[in-house]
C-alpha cells in the first residue's frame, strides 16, 4: 500500500510504501525537548545528517550512473529499507520514481533476470 502524506498547501511531505504511522510533534515541543534533553538534540541532527547523506548519494546516482546502475541501486536501497528480499512494486512505478519509461525499466530488469540478479514476479521482485 503506498500513500502520500500532504501539508496544508498540498504538497507532498512524505510516502508511505507499507502501512505506517505517524507521529507529529508540535514545533514547540521540538525546540523545549531539544533544549532539554541532549540525546533528543543528537538523535535531530543525526537523523538529518543521514536524510542528507541520502540526498547527496541520490543526487550522485542521476548525475554520475547509467540507469542500469541507478535501478540496481534503486532496488538494493527498497530491499534496505523493508529488511526484505522481495519489493512489491510495479515496473511503471520504478520508471516513475527514476524519472524513466516503463519500457526501459521493464527491459533492464529482464536483463538483470538474465544475469540472474532479480527474479521478476507480477508486481513483485525479488532480490537473489
Amino acid at each position: 500500500m503506498i500513500c502520500a502524506l500532504q501539508s496544508t498547501t498540498s504538497e507532498i511531505m512524505a510516502v508511505a510504501e507499507e502501512d505506517t504511522e505517524v507521529l507529529m510533534i508540535p514545533v514547540q515541543l521540538m525546540d523545549d525537548l531539544m533544549n532539554t534533553y541532549k540525546s533528543w538534540y543528537q538523535f535531530v541532527i543525526q537523523t538529518y545528517r543521514s536524510r542528507f547523506d541520502e540526498l547527496l548519494s541520490v543526487v550522485d546516482n542521476i548525475a554520475f550512473r547509467n540507469m542500469d546502475e541507478r535501478l540496481e541501486f534503486y532496488l538494493k536501497r527498497l530491499a534496505g529499507k523493508t529488511g526484505k528480499m522481495t519489493i512489491d512494486v510495479s515496473h511503471q512505478e520504478i520508471a516513475n520514481d527514476l524519472n524513466s519509461s516503463r519500457e526501459v525499466i521493464s527491459r533492464l530488469l529482464k536483463k538483470m533476470e538474465q544475469r540472474n540478479l532479480v527474479k521478476l514476479h507480477r508486481n513483485m521482485i525479488e532480490l537473489v
